[in-house]
């Protein structure tokens, strides 16, 4: 068991996508877990099936600012996005970046392959057929950098990428890789690489229900199998 409490939850989603519950409801599904932020990252208008956006994202983002208020000083609700790589180095990223707390960007299935890239990610997330990692990686830190994403999720879930190489990388421009407890899309040896390069960690829960908002299990395994407690940004040491 660890010694080691995880303090907020970055990823999570809600009716609003392809999620059950309302913003509200991880909210509150948070507090009881006793977190201290939560952030609600809803996919962005990139995404063919998921992306809210127009009126769909401005309430939204109204719900979450009205909900920021509501709650403060008994948690921290953050407004935030998981961004969509769109095309070599590109992401869907909003004209108003800066009214978001926290950008998540990460490889997706449902991106339209409208491009020689797009199409080369979508053959590989829906029918397996590899591109080079290397060059996947680029992509993905070139398209974090244009949004300022803040968190790059599930690294290797759909799309495979050279994880020595996107570690250095994140921790030359400050952003953190996630440790998903939905999909665990990362070795115990790439856990350990990524502290070994000096990068940050994030545990998310990526919860599509409230009742999974702050559901950690299978994240936290992962990280205590690979002794890499001391590089997750949202966690704090339990005193004994």
């Amino acid at each position: 068991m660890s010694d080691h409490r995880i303090i907020a939850d970055y990823h999570t989603h809600t009716k609003f996508s392809h999620g059950q519950g309302s913003p509200r409801d991880n909210v509150l599904a948070a507090i009881d877990r006793g977190l201290d932020e939560i952030a609600v990252t809803e996919h962005g208008p990139g995404h063919m099936t998921y992306g809210v956006r127009g009126k769909m994202l401005s309430l939204l983002n109204s719900d979450l600012l009205y909900l920021k208020r509501e709650f403060a000083g008994r948690i921290d609700v953050l407004n935030g996005l998981e961004l969509n790589v769109v095309d070599f180095g590109k992401a869907d990223v909003p004209s108003d970046r800066d009214a978001y707390d926290i950008i998540i960007i990460g490889y997706h299935k449902g991106v339209p392959p409208k491009n020689p890239f797009a199409r080369g990610i979508w053959r590989e997330s829906l029918l397996g057929i590899k591109n080079d990692p290397h060059k996947s990686a680029e992509s993905l830190l070139a398209a974090a950098e244009e949004c300022r994403a803040n968190i790059i999720s599930h690294p290797n879930l759909y799309v495979k990428v050279d994880i020595p190489y996107l570690a250095d990388c994140c921790r030359e421009l400050g952003i953190m890789l996630e440790v998903n407890s939905s999909h665990v899309s990362l070795t115990d040896d790439e856990i350990r690489a990524i502290k070994g390069a000096g990068c940050r960690l994030v545990i998310n829960s990526d919860a599509h229900s409230p009742e999974r908002v702050g559901d950690f299990s299978l994240a936290a395994e992962a990280v205590t199998r690979a002794d890499a407690w001391d590089a997750v940004k949202n966690a704090v040491k339990i005193d004994s």
